[in-house]
């Protein structure tokens, strides 16, 4: 913690040198938590921001220990708020809640509260805090700070899916804060390919000096880097993938499929297209919810609309085949609606249905390719009608 008690009033490490912190150490300064009274350590280390510590036997229920990022980042981001904003208050203690947030800026117009988040917590954990933020009328504003994997793709675990975002221009991006470099990087136009790997755009850099509130984009072109080739890659490395470390015995999804007496490895192109954007919100494979779209819709009836496929979709997470992505930072009303409306006009653009008044009717019945020589004339004929559209996305 950058924060404590000095002779009954608040004391920040970060507007002092070390010199004079250490001036105050060998006079024998008495800092106490501002939370639970208890005495605190300064330790001024060489690499390390100057900061407060409990003293080990010492329980605080409000204030556990901080990485050296976590340190850091608070630094960063309240030097730069401050330097936009009067009101700042650093490790702000809200008493309504019980809780510290880590910067609470009180501007003309809001009250905000910072959360930096370097370790793994609950995600139920995210949600309850907000919810007692937005209670008190308090923008919370929760800035990620652990290290990503980004090599050709970009991989984020469950909990690091937690702080993506949404914009009409960015569609849905991750901000992710790298306190030792002081930049930001902005991930925009999320795809996933899996569960945990998403394709993005090339990601923005933003300096902490240039860091808003709320956050302002730079206005620089932000190239989409899906294509044709990339799509068809990952989704049959996928089909590959679930054929080789899958039973089909025991993997409820390909159990349906060869059920059906389809052939898993030759279903149609358009069963597993990305929906874009809103597909991110399905952590299943398109494939997987797409098909089940088609067996339980389209198989069944020439005619369908947004809200059959709707209600197809929400029996099937009802019964837990299909399960959605935990996005706390995201309004997720009608989700499913704008999923199926997106999805119905993806198929409708590559001719496979066609709309009549507020109705969908398939243009051909279901067929699935049987062997491979069917399979990649389909490829044949569909791929066309998919690399037009891709230009549009």
């Amino acid at each position: 913690m950058l924060t404590a008690l000095l002779n009954q009033q608040v004391f920040t490490t970060i507007h002092y040198s070390r010199e004079e912190l250490r001036g105050l150490r060998r006079k024998g300064a008495s800092f106490i938590c501002p939370h639970c009274s208890s005495l605190l350590t300064m330790k001024i280390g060489s690499r390390n921001i100057p900061h407060f510590a409990h003293i080990s036997k010492a329980d605080c229920e409000l204030v556990k220990g901080e990485t050296p990022q976590h340190l850091l980042s608070k630094q960063l981001l309240y030097d730069r708020v401050s330097s936009l904003h009067t009101s700042v208050s650093l490790e702000h203690y809200i008493r309504e809640l019980k809780q510290v947030a880590d910067i609470y800026v009180n501007t003309d117009t809001a009250e905000i509260a910072i959360e930096i988040q370097c370790s793994t917590i609950p995600i139920s954990e995210i949600v309850r805090r907000s919810y007692g933020y937005h209670r008190q009328g308090i923008t919370p504003f929760w800035i990620l700070t652990q290290p990503l994997k980004s090599k050709k793709l970009l991989s984020l675990t469950t909990f690091q899916q937690a702080f993506i975002r949404y914009s009409p221009h960015l569609n849905y991006f991750l901000l992710h804060l790298l306190p030792d470099r002081s930049i930001f990087q902005l991930y925009s136009h999320l795809l996933p390919v899996s569960g945990t790997a998403f394709m993005s755009a090339a990601p923005i850099t933003i300096p902490v000096s240039e860091f808003t509130l709320p956050p302002s984009i730079p206005d620089a072109p932000v190239h989409q880097p899906y294509s044709l080739s990339k799509w068809n890659d990952y989704r049959a490395k996928w089909i590959y993938n679930k054929i080789h470390y899958n039973k089909a015995k025991t993997d409820v999804f390909l159990r349906e499929v060869y059920g059906e007496g389809d052939t898993f490895l030759y279903l149609p192109l358009y069963i597993g297209i990305p929906v874009i954007p809103h597909g991110i919100h399905i952590r299943n494979h398109e494939v997987e919810w797409q098909y089940y779209v088609w067996k339980d819709c389209l198989k069944k009836d020439r005619f369908l609309s947004v809200e059959s496929v709707c209600k197809a979709l929400n029996r099937r997470i009802f019964k837990g085949h299909i399960e959605l992505r935990s996005l706390p930072l995201l309004n997720s009303d009608e989700v499913i609606k704008r999923i199926a409306g997106g999805y119905l006009r993806l198929l409708e653009e590559v001719q496979v249905i066609s709309k009549v008044k507020d109705r969908y009717q398939l243009t051909e019945s279901w067929h699935c390719p049987e062997h491979f020589s069917a399979f990649e004339q389909h490829k044949h004929d569909f791929f066309p009608k998919w690399k037009h559209i891709l230009k549009k996305l």
